[in-house]
């Protein structure tokens, strides 16, 4: 299982789990007063497209390094550049935007998770981009022979 792999811990758990870390990390100090820190926070605008960024620049370098050394790589390898370089584009602009567009956090639970998923929509997209890049990055690796 793949995911298991010290690879895909470092590449994929760590860049995403860290930052997330870093807020329980937070509540520990003794910060003025302030809302509560919350997941997210951390998450709500767009931040997980910074992660999807890095995971397309890794993608599109080990594919890179794998045609350069004229190593086998699969047949749909093409079309997963050609996606990674696309989504790209709208995880960079979501990513930057949402240092300046901010959602508010929820002060009550939605109503219904159609209401939840329309309030956080910036994070419902970033997270399925992400979703997406892990799972490219990750077979794309696993797909290419060792050097």
């Amino acid at each position: 299982m793949f995911f298991l792999t010290g690879w895909f811990l470092v590449n994929i758990v760590a860049p995403l789990g860290l930052p997330l870390f870093g807020i329980a990390v937070l509540k520990l100090l003794p910060l003025p007063p302030q809302p509560a820190l919350k997941f997210m926070t951390a998450v709500k605008d767009g931040q997980l497209c910074w992660a999807v960024i890095a995971m397309g620049a890794s993608t599109i370098y080990e594919l890179w390094e794998a045609l350069e050394a004229h190593r086998p790589v699969p047949e749909w390898a093409p079309v997963a550049l050609g996606a990674t370089i696309v989504m790209m584009l709208p995880a960079m602009v979501m990513a930057a935007s949402g240092a300046v567009f901010s959602t508010p956090l929820l002060s009550a639970p939605a109503a219904t998770a159609k209401a939840w998923i329309a309030h956080y929509k910036v994070f419902v997209g970033s997270l399925i981009m992400t979703l997406i890049a892990a799972l490219t990055y990750s077979e794309l690796h696993f797909s290419l022979p060792a050097p």
